[in-house]
């Protein structure tokens, strides 16, 4: 099978059946931008006068297929836990490549923060966690504020900085010009491609030619030390994504932030994605993160 129709399978599986209708204060299909259909945002505020921290949640999919539902059983434990949460839909690849959705993140950031008092949120305590293509969405968040061309400038609120304050990347591709290389390295099947990442950037992602542009959707680019505390995790079993993706990340990240604001664990007999991320006790990790740097 190849890798793209596992990424839609593996996206079907984990796609979220929770009943997330009970919440009370919720705000559905919110147009943070007005350029498409597809840019619109799911609110859930937990009970109480707030201001509340907020975390907005990007979904998987390879950049090519997904929505904001399956994120919903994450909404409902960081809801539970005192987050407004936010999960998001964005261009994909079919209707616009990069740097769109990139555009789009950010976009829902500035409309988070120009509306948060309506939504109870402290605009100063707002992060990211997207897992898969998410990941990588969300960590182009944590170290591309204030970057010209990937800011985008669309929605009604572009005077507001898409600077966060914590971001959280479940084996996100991060380079996808040395996928193909480190997927060889780690013994994967000859047949291993980038085909979605090539859809998504419009332009076949592992060869030399396109690397000026390819190398802009990669966050490493953008790393400085301004940028916020990042809690990274890759299962060591991954099909899909090569873990050291997330490793060398980690590694450039530490370089500039140092170890108190860096967190990287290579999860063992993780997959791309699954219960061993998902469990009690491995959410409580990126809860206490999010806790530390948001509350």
């Amino acid at each position: 099978m190849k890798r793209n129709a596992i990424l839609i399978l593996i996206f079907v599986i984990n796609y979220s059946c929770t009943n997330i209708s009970s919440v009370k204060n919720k705000h559905l299909n919110i147009s943070y931008a007005g350029d498409s259909k597809s840019q619109k945002m799911d609110i859930f505020i937990p009970e109480g006068d707030g201001p509340f921290p907020a975390v907005i949640l990007i979904h998987g999919g390879g950049f090519k297929f997904g929505d904001k539902k399956s994120e919903y059983t994450l909404a409902k434990t960081l809801l539970d836990r005192g987050y407004v949460t936010i999960a998001v839909n964005y261009r994909l690849s079919g209707e616009a490549v990069f740097p769109s959705a990139v555009h789009d993140i950010k976009a829902a950031i500035r409309f988070t923060k120009a509306n948060a008092k309506k939504y109870f949120i402290d605009p100063e305590k707002i992060g990211t966690w997207g897992s898969s293509a998410g990941g990588n969405l969300s960590a182009m968040m944590g170290t591309s504020a204030g970057v010209d061309f990937l800011d985008g400038h669309i929605g009604e609120y572009d005077n507001y900085s898409t600077r966060i304050q914590a971001c959280v990347n479940w084996f996100g591709p991060i380079n996808f010009a040395t996928m193909i290389g480190e997927a060889r390295n780690l013994g994967f099947k000859e047949s291993f491609d980038v085909s979605v990442e090539s859809k998504y950037m419009g332009t076949e992602a592992s060869d030399p030619a396109n690397d000026s542009l390819v190398q802009k959707a990669n966050p490493t680019t953008y790393i400085d030390q301004n940028d916020p505390p990042f809690f990274i995790q890759a299962g060591n079993k991954d099909p899909l994504i090569p873990y050291t993706q997330s490793q060398n990340f980690a590694n450039a990240l530490l370089k500039a932030l140092g170890p108190d604001k860096v967190y990287f664990e290579l999860i063992e007999g993780g997959k791309h994605g699954g219960s061993k991320f998902t469990d009690d006790k491995n959410l409580e990790k990126v809860i206490a993160f999010l806790d530390k740097h948001l509350k």
